[in-house]
């Protein structure tokens, strides 16, 4: 081959690296724009006290980024062991699935046999799909959730793990971190389920702490709304937490 054909092609090929490089960024560019488009009215919809928009303000965004993450297409819960579990512990996946379902409309989440893209692993004291498998040293339960993309921040599927001593609020709590809850990092005077890892809690709310750890699926009025907020229509996953601010005037 000629050097001057050597020296075009390499050109050519440099020019078309370039391309398609420059064709990426400005794809990734204009995904990100469209998920910063943040619809106020829509999110407003959702009716909301200062108190539960606060909490959401809290809860809702990922430490990381500030971002935004839920689920954009229906949820299947699948339970991986369900073969090792009596009947009660199957009810009381199906009672946190049925008292979840309305707060994350028009999504569905429901429990299937197969194909599910939330596996549940109950009674369990080790977190098997990891790099490291993780026992359930110090802690009654365990989320896990896919990792981000340049190209997406939605959740796409997601492992439960509770322990064989876990109360139903610990699986309700996990189930909340699937749907893209967050560990407050406020202090709050009322009872949080999504909290009970961060215990203790406002010394306020710590009276009453033991009565609300004991009551079965327990879930407060203001975690519920945070959810609803979280899942209106109006915001994508991977919405920035300052536009959503400007876009309510909060800024």
């Amino acid at each position: 081959m000629r050097p001057t054909v050597i020296k075009y092609s390499i050109v050519i090929f440099v020019l078309l690296l370039f391309a398609s490089g420059m064709a990426s960024v400005l794809h990734i560019d204009a995904i990100e724009k469209e998920i910063q488009l943040f619809d106020a009215e829509r999110f407003k919809s959702v009716q909301c006290t200062d108190e539960e928009l606060s909490l959401f303000l809290d809860i809702a965004f990922n430490r990381k980024e500030q971002r935004i993450r839920k689920w954009e297409s229906d949820i299947r819960v699948e339970i991986k062991n369900i073969s090792e579990l009596d009947s009660e512990a199957i009810a009381e996946v199906d009672s946190v699935i049925a008292i979840l379902r309305p707060l994350i409309l028009p999504l569905n989440i429901d429990r299937v046999d197969e194909g599910g893209n939330v596996y549940v692993y109950r009674g369990v004291d080790r977190a098997e799909p990891s790099r490291k498998p993780s026992r359930l040293f110090g802690v009654n339960g365990l989320a896990k959730i896919n990792e981000c993309t340049p190209l997406s921040r939605e959740i796409r599927y997601a492992h439960i793990y509770d322990a064989k001593q876990a109360h139903t609020q610990t699986l309700m709590h996990e189930f909340e971190h699937v749907l893209g809850l967050e560990h407050p990092f406020r202090i709050y005077d009322y009872y949080l389920t999504i909290a009970r890892s961060v215990i203790p809690q406002d010394y306020t709310a710590y009276g009453t702490w033991l009565q609300f750890q004991g009551m079965p699926y327990y879930i407060s009025p203001q975690e519920k709304t945070a959810i609803r907020l979280l899942y209106s229509s109006g915001i994508r996953s991977g919405l920035k937490k300052e536009v959503l601010l400007e876009g309510l005037g909060m800024n």
